[in-house]
């Protein structure tokens, strides 16, 4: 969404999914050691099951809640999130130096990496000191770089290569997995993994032979 989450209820959300998940299935390890088998919904009474199935019950509308809790997070921060930069929570990994939101082909740029956190290493350095400080700016507001611990290595590998929207992945998909299903049932299945077969080739000829789209490129 480009947002920020609210924090406040994040951190709600939290405590209630851990109290709550912990009083579902807490429970229910001790009902296992007392003799009750799993994935049955009724048993008779006088067993010993019934308090500790109420307090797993109790466990999984506390689960519910704090569900409900983070689906009003989500709608909440949709509208009024703060908006987030970037880098919002300051990442050592590379996929926090791609735009907020992210595009749908993530980098420009095969990016070039020399160290084992080098998108870190382009946001901070080390002074005469050794304390962590921030990288100084350059021309343009970006950031320089620790050439020390990026290799100093300014080459490119070129765009990224993006396949042309098509629907004939898809077709494939589905023919795949009408075939799949046919070898699963029987006598008839044969007639379901011919269907299948012959929209698996048709999607994978259409694919093969269809024209690159320069502008996904």
């Amino acid at each position: 969404t480009g947002r920020m989450l609210n924090e406040t209820m994040g951190k709600w959300h939290f405590w209630i999914m851990m109290i709550g998940f912990n009083l579902t299935f807490a429970p229910m390890h001790l009902l296992g050691l007392n003799g009750m088998p799993r994935r049955i919904y009724t048993y008779p009474e006088g067993l010993g099951f019934e308090f500790w199935n109420f307090i797993a019950t109790l466990g999984a509308f506390t689960i519910a809640i704090s569900v409900l809790l983070f689906i009003v997070n989500l709608v909440w921060s949709k509208r009024r999130g703060e908006v987030a930069g970037p880098d919002p929570w300051d990442g050592r990994t590379l996929e926090w130096s791609i735009p907020s939101p992210p595009p749908v082909h993530n980098f420009d740029e095969v990016p070039v990496v020399r160290s084992v956190d080098d998108f870190w290493h382009r946001k901070y350095t080390e002074d005469d000191e050794g304390r962590l400080v921030p990288m100084p700016p350059v021309s343009g507001g970006a950031l320089a770089v620790d050439e020390k611990a990026t290799g100093g290595d300014d080459d490119h590998h070129g765009e990224i290569h993006m396949p042309s929207p098509s629907y004939y992945p898809a077709l494939t998909a589905v023919g795949m997995t009408t075939a799949t299903f046919g070898l699963t049932y029987t006598p008839w299945g044969w007639i379901a993994v011919g269907i299948g077969g012959v929209i698996t080739l048709l999607g994978l000829f259409g694919w093969a032979v269809e024209p690159v789209t320069k502008e996904d490129h």
